[in-house]
């Protein structure tokens, strides 16, 4: 026992950065960050430190580790090691967040604001569509095992980046305008069906105006563009479950690579 709390002692700054780099991305994970209590999230984190520490204790340099005596250097250390899981974490929330946005052009155009909720995971006001098309995605993450690819890339990078020697390459703010830019076009493709049905409804609502102006058409309007969003959406919102697999696919690719070829 004397010999356990000994090493633990001596590998305090080791298991302190993995333990950051591996809280960082649960904190960012979709289904993870939110869903999840913070008691599970830290116990989860502890677990895998805890089985990870003797194998990268075995090929880590521990003479490049910043020492407990420079506060300094190892609050940089720190800042560094969380940044890389959080860019893990935060790549697949910017695919869950650019497709949520098919949902609020739906709702802006379908005129149905009304039903907008505080969603838990940005603190901010969001159509219940959104927060619908958001939920399907994570639970088909949670299916196809997304959540084992994002862990094994986190995984990966200890190989890549050593504990201590991380350092930050310009790339990995084009992974997030790139991620974000192909996850907002997938968006727009998820909800382009249901906003052409929809102009296409207020384009036969103009007409029956003209024809019969004595028709409250208010009203029918109303009835008709709520009648077509529900059935073209309930048609074409299994098309945001493929293309998100699409764009976590790529941007796991964009991760692997991203320290293979710094800047």
């Amino acid at each position: 026992m004397p010999d356990l709390a000994q090493w633990l002692i001596d590998h305090l700054v080791l298991g302190l950065l993995v333990l950051t780099r591996l809280g960082a991305l649960l904190m960012a994970m979709p289904a993870v960050g939110v869903g999840v209590p913070r008691r599970i999230r830290l116990f989860l984190a502890v677990a895998v430190t805890a089985l990870l520490l003797p194998v990268l204790d075995a090929h880590a340099n521990t003479a490049n580790l910043p020492t407990t005596s420079n506060l300094i250097e190892l609050a940089i250390a720190v800042a560094r090691e969380g940044l890389v899981g959080m860019l893990i974490g935060v790549t697949v929330q910017v695919i869950v967040t650019g497709l949520q946005l098919a949902g609020e052009a739906i709702t802006s155009t379908g005129g149905m604001q009304l039903g907008d909720a505080i969603d838990p995971t940005t603190q901010s006001s969001m159509p219940a569509l959104a927060r619908l098309i958001g939920m399907l995605i994570t639970s088909v993450m949670l299916i196809v095992g997304g959540h084992r690819l994002v862990l094994t890339v986190l995984l990966g990078t200890f190989t890549q980046i050593p504990v201590g020697q991380v350092e930050l390459p310009e790339s990995m703010l084009h992974l997030l305008l790139s991620t974000l830019g192909g996850a907002m076009a997938a968006g727009i493709r998820v909800a382009a069906p249901v906003i052409a049905a929809l102009l296409l409804s207020n384009l036969v609502t103009g007409l029956i105006s003209r024809t019969l102006p004595q028709i409250n058409v208010l009203a029918i309007g109303l009835s008709i563009n709520s009648l077509a969003m529900l059935v073209v959406c309930a048609l074409s919102i299994g098309s945001a479950a493929y293309l998100f697999q699409d764009q976590l696919s790529e941007g796991i690719d964009r991760l692997t690579r991203i320290w293979e070829q710094p800047g």
